[in-house]
């Protein structure tokens, strides 16, 4: 998995291991760049619903209404954990308290078509 950016890894799970749509890459936006990452999100979040924590739904890292992180949510020796990556330090599994900590708000969703 290492290589992705955050938004490339959810993207890749979503649909090699749900079976989604392979969404838009958006490869052309800067992983530093918060205001088309958000702008970005916008686009697409109209094909998710809010949801609770449960394999394969999104994970979104706010703060100050800026989409800053993202990554999905996975089964993990029977613990849901949050799967993300990260240009320093490439992918991680964190617990969702600890995922929790790092925005001032966290939203999951399910992609509902």
């Amino acid at each position: 998995m290492s290589g992705f950016d955050c938004w490339g890894q959810t993207r890749h799970r979503l649909h090699h291991y749900y079976g989604q749509p392979l969404f838009e890459s958006f490869g052309h936006i800067h992983p530093d760049d918060k205001s088309l990452l958000t702008e970005a999100y916008q686009q697409i979040v109209s094909s998710f619903r809010p949801c609770e924590p449960s394999p394969g739904a999104v994970v979104c890292g706010f703060k100050f209404g800026s989409l800053i992180h993202i990554g999905t949510v996975e089964l993990i020796d029977g613990k849901l954990e949050i799967l993300h990556t990260s240009r320093r330090k490439g992918p991680s599994i964190d617990s969702i308290d600890d995922f929790k900590r790092l925005f001032k708000e966290v939203k999951f969703y399910e992609y509902v078509g």
